[in-house]
């Protein structure tokens, strides 16, 4: 497929350009959607031509595309200073209470950035690693739930492989409402395995 050259090029401009201006006015966010940076573009530019313009720019260092995102090729995210206060604060208040974590909401309503700008942060942090959704009320620090793996690998040593809810509320001193969101996510993490009312620890 053939491009004439000068259509090629505006492309090219235009593409960085929107790069640019998304990462301007999204400063929290790692980069834009690169089916949202096609669709910027209009239905006049071909998905081919969008795509090679696209490469061109990536091999030439000038924009990176990671998976479904890009962004300004060695772009970081950048906090503002209260942001960075309030990302701390926001990952010490999950880490602290290891397994009884608070809701979401009540922890980002405490934080002294707005709303929308809290939910970001707290993407930046799922995205680092450091707290996991476990449900989607619940979210839990890294440190809380490799713990937990090391208390369920103790148990299977000391008492067999197979653990029931009473005994994993026991071994981890937490409530219903958490015991079974967090064997739930057990289970899809291949930790667990459940069968019938108990969990076989793998």
């Amino acid at each position: 497929m053939l491009v004439a050259g000068k259509l090629f090029e505006e492309v090219r401009m235009k593409i960085v350009e929107k790069v640019a201006k998304f990462q301007k006015e999204n400063p929290l966010l790692p980069g834009i959607a690169r089916e949202d940076l096609r669709a910027s573009l209009g239905k006049r530019v071909r998905n081919e031509t969008f795509r090679a313009a696209l490469e061109e720019l990536v091999s030439e260092k000038k924009l990176d595309a990671q998976g479904e995102l890009v962004k300004k090729a060695g772009s970081e995210i950048a906090l503002l200073p209260e942001e960075a206060r309030a990302k701390e604060q926001l990952e010490a208040a999950f880490a602290s209470a290891s397994l009884a974590v608070p809701a979401v909401t009540e922890v980002l309503a405490k934080l002294a950035v707005e709303a929308q700008r809290a939910e970001k942060l707290l993407q930046i942090l799922l995205r680092e690693k450091n707290l996991v959704r476990v449900s989607a009320e619940l979210v839990f620090h890294r440190q809380a739930l490799a713990h937990l793996r090391e208390q369920l690998a103790a148990y299977k040593k000391a008492r067999g492989d197979r653990i029931s809810v009473p005994a994993f509320k026991e071994l981890t001193g937490i409530t219903r409402k958490y015991a079974i969101p967090l064997l739930e996510y057990l289970d899809r993490e291949h930790v667990t395995r459940r069968v019938g009312d108990e969990r076989v620890i793998l």
